[in-house]
């Protein structure tokens, strides 16, 4: 219930700057830009979509397949829909569907639930890594060519440095097999109040912490395969403005594509409504003025990318309700604990 409310909270939230920034700027304009771009641009905007969909269900479907479970592309395609969708509605930076997918594999497939747990959390940690990678490229040819007002400036030099430390944490515990779940719940076992409740969970992380190493120490090659393809889908984001501002004649250079992507993804890192209600506008606004980019046709390439994520939302839900009733409500697909 307590999320629930956090949900509403937050989605009224955004809803104040979206309501705002659609009656300040003339909609008649910003419609016109996204009929400007025609049936064909619509069209190829759609596919960037689906492309950074499949490469992003192939990337995970690797990472099952190392750890031993070969299982239908499709399958692991709805499923990670699913989780996109959970992902963006939660208000957090796209984390919060990552439980459910865990929960759909290993009900659908019998999969234990801390073997799938592993294949989740490589599979968005590599996810993250390569839109980090793009963030980092897109923060240095940013501050190289561009005189950035004061704010964005140290924005960029403050977040890039904590998502790098993060990530470099990470990576280090995941290829040193450091295992600091366990020596965390080791010293709260030492509390005789908490070891009660760290008896049921205990024996479930300290599995998955294993089963997470094993991509780095037994299925190296594979995890980078993975990481290469999360690459290709990085760079089908990385290039969607280019696809719609080309079809309304305009021309971004790498550089801009790179400022574009780094100050865009750095806003989102800063989502606190559900897809980034109200904040996602507002910010393509400022940031494409730094190019020149009317507000009007900044906010038309916004809108036009929330109709693209909504549209992925209605169908992971209709995925979703497809799922319950035919693996749930029939009780296929027993899943183990562990």
């Amino acid at each position: 219930m307590k999320r629930k409310t956090i949900v509403v909270i937050s989605t009224v939230i955004g809803l104040v700057p979206f309501i705002l920034v659609l009656y300040l700027f003339n909609l008649s304009q910003v419609f016109a830009h996204m009929m400007g771009i025609g049936y064909l641009g619509v069209g190829a905007f759609l596919v960037n979509i689906a492309l950074i969909l499949l490469v992003g269900g192939l990337s995970w479907q690797i990472i099952l397949r190392a750890y031993g479970h070969d299982l239908p592309f499709l399958d692991v395609l709805a499923i990670k829909t699913i989780g996109f969708a959970v992902s963006y509605l939660t208000p957090s930076m796209y984390v919060g569907g990552e439980p459910v997918r865990i929960y759909l594999m290993g009900r659908k497939h019998g999969i234990a639930l801390t073997r799938v747990g592993a294949t989740v959390v490589v599979d968005k940690f590599l996810e993250l890594s390569a839109g980090l990678f793009y963030i980092v490229l897109g923060s240095v040819y940013t501050l190289v060519s561009y005189q950035l007002p004061l704010k964005f400036f140290i924005m960029l030099i403050v977040l890039n440095a904590v998502f790098l430390g993060g990530a470099a944490l990470f990576f280090i515990v995941f290829v040193f097999r450091l295992k600091p779940l366990s020596s965390i719940l080791d010293l709260l076992a030492r509390n005789r109040l908490l070891r009660r409740s760290l008896r049921k969970v205990s024996p479930f992380l300290r599995r998955l912490e294993s089963d997470i190493s094993v991509a780095f120490g037994q299925h190296k090659r594979v995890t980078l395969q993975a990481f290469a393809l999360n690459l290709v889908a990085g760079g089908f984001i990385f290039i969607k403005p280019a696809i719609f501002f080309n079809f309304l004649n305009m021309r971004f250079s790498f550089p801009q594509l790179s400022l574009l992507y780094a100050l865009t993804h750095l806003i989102l890192a800063l989502q606190f409504t559900p897809g980034a209600l109200g904040i996602f506008e507002w910010g393509e606004v400022g940031i494409f003025s730094i190019l020149g980019v009317g507000s009007a046709k900044a906010l038309a390439y916004a809108l036009m990318v929330r109709i693209a994520d909504l549209l992925v939302v209605i169908i992971a839900a209709v995925i979703g309700v497809h799922m319950g009733l035919k693996y749930f409500w029939s009780g296929r697909g027993q899943c183990e604990s562990a």
